[in-house]
């Protein structure tokens, strides 16, 4: 089903930054992973009347629009509160309730989704998708439980890698403090 039949897409707001701001300016670098914001993270941009309109709500998907490495996605889960997403996103509102944001973000974020979305993209020097381009991009929509899973498979896979790379980690310590020992 076409991601524009799924959710409403936005785009993100361009604003100047203040000292003394009240509302968080998300942009790409301030996520650390799909769905986890810096928690140092602080509140950049002023508020004013119109600027709630751009307010982010718990389960909006935010995906970047421009860049070299890749169009990710992340789910905003309100860790940071009120926020709203800079120009460098478009976000997806109001999803239909058939479709989970995490298996948006996790659909989006596969390497063949990937490598469709940077084949779709405009300009070479940065390159770009814009609302049409992300409209038209098709997203199966499997059975709520079946999301789940897939979403719960996927988690596991990267605690799985994470753990991996501790263990791996940890045998290279060992090793050296053996070699260590060894020649002293």
């Amino acid at each position: 089903m076409k991601l524009s039949l799924l959710s409403h897409i936005a785009s993100g707001i361009n604003q100047k930054r203040h000292p003394q701001g009240n509302v968080y300016y998300l942009q790409a670098r301030d996520f650390i992973k799909n769905d986890l914001l810096d928690s140092n993270l602080k509140p950049t941009i002023v508020d004013y009347p119109k600027l709630e309109s751009h307010y982010l709500q718990k389960g909006d998907v935010l995906i970047l629009s421009k860049g070299h490495h890749g169009f990710n996605a992340f789910v905003y889960n309100e860790e940071k509160s009120p926020a709203v997403a800079s120009s460098i996103f478009l976000v997806l509102k109001h999803i239909d309730t058939k479709i989970l944001p995490e298996f948006l973000v996790w659909y989006v974020n596969l390497e063949s989704t990937q490598q469709h979305l940077i084949s779709s993209s405009r300009g070479s020097a940065l390159p770009a998708i814009n609302k049409k381009i992300l409209s038209e991009l098709e997203i199966p929509v499997p059975e709520l439980h079946m999301q789940k899973d897939i979403i719960a498979l996927s988690k596991l896979k990267e605690e799985e890698s994470k753990l991996i790379e501790q263990i791996d980690v940890l045998k290279s310590k060992a090793l050296e403090i053996n070699l260590k020992e060894r020649i002293q």
